[in-house]
């Protein structure tokens, strides 16, 4: 999977055996110091020199009613580019799977926030896509946390690009989450909601939904067999692949091809009831229960909740082979982001209008 490594850096530390207390007079001051252990915030130390180290900032800047930012931090992230990101595209250019985003800065609190619960993350947004360019080993990327003084921290992946000709840094933000302590209570619907043999399921191959719905590379073709579809929603056989790329079971938040395959599920139930092609821009909540693993199989449940032309809301929910829940996706908002461009194939459209 994709690694994140957080870097701090003391020029005037060197040797073994340090003490998080010593770091963190020596990066910030004494204001700082208190709310950061307060937080239990331990920084991956390595004596090597770095040429990069954590930006802080203090911020004592209203956002929403009783809640006030007390400090940001930026950490640096370099993201592997493994050769099976490539088979993730828009438009057939390869794109960072926001499931991976969400791994990222997940991991990369976890390191440097070590007693933040990861698997609960709250007002999700994917606003911008992260291309990956063809050749490319790593992409220099950015995990900038703010800690609210009634405990939310909020996590955004951003890059940075230089404008070779004008000399200006452009920051952009492609996807921002936070994470809460605060678990809601599930009310996960029953395993036999959906049926293949349903009056009115539609089913569709998944050697159909890979080739004309969704067209990914081999290493996101993750739903096996047939989907059926309703207008009560999506029953997805779902299969998380090996990737063979290092600990993909030391990932906090699981394998991320269950919840990829689930999108897929959704998008192609948008395109059969709605005609619309939608791209998961954001969602309300995800619990992880229990994380998915490489090499299991899962069934993925997608309910429609909400839905017009201008947008698809869904909850998800995602079992293991026991019929165990292992996370929930809730209020998953998908919508076109082609500016019209890509269009349902005729035959899943014009089935369901003839049925």
């Amino acid at each position: 999977m994709l690694k994140a490594t957080t870097q701090v850096q003391s020029s005037e530390v060197h040797g073994s055996g340090l003490n998080d207390e010593l770091i963190a007079v020596k990066l910030i001051n004494n204001e700082l110091f208190e709310l950061i252990m307060s937080h239990r915030i331990h920084p991956t130390v390595n004596c090597e020199p770095r040429t990069s180290q954590p930006e802080l900032q203090e911020k004592n800047l209203p956002r929403t009613k009783n809640v006030v930012l007390k400090m940001s931090i930026r950490l640096p992230i370099e993201i592997k580019i493994s050769p099976f990101l490539l088979d993730h595209r828009f438009e057939g250019k390869a794109v960072l799977p926001a499931v991976e985003a969400m791994q990222l800065l997940a991991l990369s609190t976890q390191n440097y926030l070590p007693d933040t619960d990861v698997r609960f993350i709250e007002n999700a947004k994917f606003d911008k896509f992260l291309y990956i360019e063809p050749d490319t080993p790593s992409v220099e990327a950015f995990n900038e946390i703010e800690l609210f003084k009634n405990g939310c921290i909020t996590a955004k992946l951003i890059t940075k690009k230089r404008s070779k000709n004008a000399g200006i840094t452009r920051i952009k933000e492609h996807v921002v989450l936070q994470f809460s302590d605060k678990k809601p209570d599930i009310n996960a619907p029953p395993l036999d909601i959906f049926s293949a043999g349903d009056k009115g399921c539609f089913n569709i191959q998944s050697d159909k939904l890979y080739k004309d719905l969704v067209p990914f590379g081999p290493s996101y073709q993750n739903i096996k067999g047939t989907l059926p579809v309703s207008e009560k929603g999506a029953m997805a056989n779902i299969h998380a692949p090996r990737t063979g790329s290092g600990d993909d079971s030391a990932m906090p938040l699981g394998s991320p091809f269950p919840l990829d395959a689930a999108f897929h599920a959704a998008c192609a139930w948008g395109q059969r009831y709605m005609s619309v092609v939608g791209f998961p821009v954001g969602f309300d909540k995800r619990l992880v229960v229990q994380p998915t693993q490489p090499g299991d199989s899962y069934t993925g449940y997608i309910i429609p909740v909400k839905t017009s032309p201008d947008l698809l809301i869904f909850d998800i929910y995602i079992y293991d082979v026991n019929g165990v829940l292992r996370e929930s996706i809730l209020g998953v908002q998908m919508r076109d982001v082609s500016a019209g461009r890509m269009k349902p194939p005729g035959w899943v459209v014009q089935s369901y209008c003839s049925a």
